[in-house]
């Protein structure tokens, strides 16, 4: 999916189509089949991007508009990849690590397949819910920001205390910059524990048969259960906050002088393990280490003669220790089961898109017993394969949502879509709405149609004199009272008890479907 992922958020920048990484992730994380074409094309298609898939040759690479999808074959390995720019003697690219490169163009059409993605946008491209998304992510850094700001003026109050470039003052920020280092290089480990596939750990870990943080992490637990990664990060976090709960004590520091030569121990054994026991080794375990020695080095050179720590400290620092072992434990699980919640959705996806199975369960679902036709507002396909009437309440939030996916599947072209109403409880707002939907949709205009369902749908607070006021009317809202009544006497008839309730060519949609799922059965 990585692959994908990078050409999609590529693609999105060059276009100009706003997009947060979430959102992206989820669309091509759940698809059935996240590393193929198909994927990319379904997820442009939320982002209402046209897509059109094609296999070209040679002849046809400075008529592809750009930029475009292509698959291009590199050591017996077909990746995909954004092609930015083309010109008579080179082409821009990016090559598996997401780097922008050129390449002679003579060489380049070696490797394409010729297989190509060819994207456009459109009026309203974009992705759906992004402003708010936008917003909460915007929030959320200013938070960020906000506590990283404190927390450096917690730094620097304490810094400030200590007497200008002493030995004392010197060696405290150094181990305080050795302190903070560690803690990130040891966070870096510990998430790689949960994300082994990350792009960014496994392009630094890697670079050779010799070099791979992953078999070094996963062969070693304390029990099998505390990992290297939770005691590094443990030890480190607990020494960042020794250092600034303490203001920088000389009992604190002589603690953290005393836990620097204890760690010392383990350094022989990491070398013995990874390099004779193992054969592989892990870079972000050798700068640990390294910084683990300097440690020492500072406060063997620097902070000298401290005297020794409280026992109140050595219970700060145990407890703050612990507290991180035991957090990591108990949370690890739940960070896993996230990481895998994508390709766990994407398998569910492959199966609940398997037309065979989707048609066998829909045959034994509840069939129409009353012909529908000419209920409601009905929009014809250009190709249909599939007849969706949907049952809905306009003032129904699950029918909100379910509308822009039923937009995309008509669109497409497959499907005529059929909508009849119900009120959901008989109010005269209620009934004004249908009757007002349904007097735009008398006119004959397929698109006022289709753009007045789309603003009603799309309105976070439903308001109906305003809308109303955007689609005039003259007569057309008295003659639809006979098409009101012959709704309710079908859903009456049907039994419909809920909205919105799915037809798929007169058989209810299965329970264990959802809509969503339809993007894929029925394409």
């Amino acid at each position: 999916m990585e692959n994908c992922l990078m050409v999609c958020k590529t693609l999105l920048g060059e276009l100009g189509v706003p997009f947060t990484n979430r959102f992206l992730k989820e669309k091509l994380g759940t698809h059935p089949e996240p590393e193929s074409l198909l994927a990319i094309s379904d997820t442009l298609t939320e982002y209402k991007l046209e897509s059109l898939a094609l296999h070209m040759g040679a002849d046809k690479l400075d008529q592809l508009p750009l930029p475009c999808v292509v698959q291009v074959n590199q050591n017996s390995h077909p990746y995909f990849t954004c092609l930015s720019q083309v010109s008579e003697d080179w082409v821009a690219y990016l090559d598996e690590k997401g780097k922008l490169i050129k390449q002679a163009r003579k060489e380049f059409v070696t490797l394409w397949t010729g297989v190509t993605l060819v994207v456009e946008k459109g009026d309203h491209s974009g992705e759906p819910g992004y402003a708010n998304r936008r917003k909460e992510q915007l929030v959320f850094q200013a938070l960020l920001f906000l506590l990283g700001a404190v927390g450096l003026a917690w730094i620097i109050s304490d810094l400030i205390q200590l007497n200008n470039l002493t030995t004392y003052s010197l060696g405290s920020i150094a181990l305080l910059i050795l302190k903070l280092t560690g803690l990130g290089l040891s966070g870096i480990l510990l998430w790689s524990e949960v994300d082994k596939k990350n792009a960014a750990i496994t392009q630094f870990c890697g670079g050779g048969e010799k070099t791979d943080c992953n078999s070094v992490i996963d062969s070693f637990s304390v029990a099998g259960l505390i990992s290297l990664g939770n005691l590094a990060f443990a030890y480190f976090f607990a020494s960042n906050i020794m250092l600034l709960g303490v203001s920088f004590s000389s009992s604190g520091l002589a603690l953290l002088g005393l836990l620097s030569y204890s760690s010392l121990a383990i350094i022989p054994f990491s070398l013995y393990y990874q390099g004779v026991r193992l054969k592989k080794w892990c870079r972000l375990c050798l700068l640990i280490s390294g910084i683990l020695v300097v440690e020492v080095a500072v406060s063997q050179f620097l902070l000298p003669d401290l005297g020794w720590p409280s026992f109140g400290e050595l219970g700060l620092f145990s407890f703050v220790f612990l507290s991180s072992v035991l957090g990591w434990i108990s949370i690890k699980p739940y960070l896993i089961a996230n990481e895998d919640f994508f390709a766990t959705k994407s398998k569910l996806a492959k199966v609940l898109s398997n037309k065979e199975l989707f048609d066998y369960f829909l045959s034994k679902s509840r069939q129409i017993t009353s012909n529908p036709e000419g209920l409601g507002i009905f929009l014809n396909g250009t190709n249909p394969k599939y007849h969706v009437l949907k049952v809905c309440n306009p003032y129904c939030g699950p029918c909100a949502r379910t509308h822009p996916l039923l937009e995309q599947l008509y669109e497409a072209g497959n499907i005529d879509l059929q909508i009849v109403f119900v009120p959901g409880g008989g109010d005269e707002v209620r009934l004004k709405t249908i009757r007002h939907l349904l007097g735009i949709a008398s006119k004959g205009n397929l698109e006022q149609t289709r753009q007045a369902l789309d603003e009603w749908y799309s309105q976070d607070k439903k308001d109906y004199e305003a809308f109303a006021a955007n689609y005039p009317l003259n007569g057309e809202l008295a003659k639809q009272e006979s098409n009101v009544k012959a709704m309710l006497d079908w859903a009456d008839k049907e039994q419909i008890d809920h909205t919105p309730t799915i037809f798929i060519n007169g058989y209810e949609l299965p329970s264990n479907y959802a809509v969503e799922d339809l993007k894929y059965v029925l394409n």
